[in-house]
């Protein structure tokens, strides 16, 4: 079964390469030319790949952000219902049994450097590679350097994935109206509304703060999940 599936795969990967690899046809150079002329004036962001997924194929964006939000949620119910409601507390001397020295002082050097990083790949995401999606996760593993260099307390860690579930909501009611401002401006739905303004606002403000705002949902997330992880490894 295993080697029938590898045929298929070759033949159905020769099938959609072969063409593109000996046709002599000259690639088309349409959609290259108009963001080439057309991305930096209709978006602001001079990185054309944030003016595409955050401009013209926004939807796309928002479908991507939907479908991490299912995963997330999803894994999460699952973590949680696998825990025993019965099972007796670690005792403090097991806690944090995989925390050592060299661990706590690296993960404590490196977390705050991590996560201002995040933060630069989500704002400067229009103009260098990076934007939300990067920098979330960049910002949550600088949260899961910092809660593996402390000791573990439950008692801390649901404190601290109750204030990022806050976080979450809040960066997930922010995209909402990311995607409603453009109905109040008389735009599209996703189109940039500082086009209806005019140039007195830059219109990469827009493709900012969308950037930021996936940042978070995506930072959140990622870490309530990591969190949960850690303490289902805390408790076997």
């Amino acid at each position: 079964m295993t080697n029938l599936m590898g045929i298929v795969s070759i033949i159905l990967l020769s099938a959609v390469l072969g063409p593109i690899i000996i046709t002599e046809h000259p690639w088309s150079q349409n959609a290259r030319d108009f963001l080439l002329y057309n991305g930096y004036r209709d978006t602001g962001a001079s990185n054309l790949v944030s003016a595409i997924y955050l401009g013209y194929r926004a939807y796309d964006t928002i479908g991507e952000t939907i479908v991490l939000l299912a995963a997330v949620t999803g894994a999460v119910f699952l973590i949680k219902g696998s825990g025993s409601p019965h099972q007796d507390p670690v005792p403090s001397h097991k806690r944090g049994g995989i925390r050592t020295n060299i661990i706590s002082m690296t993960t404590g050097k490196l977390a705050p450097v991590v996560m201002l990083f995040g933060w630069y790949v989500m704002f400067f995401g229009h103009q260098s590679p990076g934007g939300g999606f990067q920098g979330g996760v960049v910002l949550a593993s600088g949260m899961l350097f910092i809660a593996l260099g402390r000791e573990h307390h439950k008692r801390d860690s649901q404190l601290t994935k109750n204030r990022l579930h806050r976080i979450e909501l809040l960066s997930l009611l922010l995209i909402l109206l990311l995607v409603c401002i453009p109905l109040t401006l008389g735009a599209a739905i996703l189109e940039n509304p500082l086009t209806k303004i005019g140039d007195s606002i830059p219109r990469v403000i827009y493709i900012i703060g969308f950037n930021m705002a996936i940042g978070l949902k995506v930072g959140s997330g990622l870490s309530i999940l990591g969190l949960l992880m850690m303490d289902m490894q805390h408790d076997d």
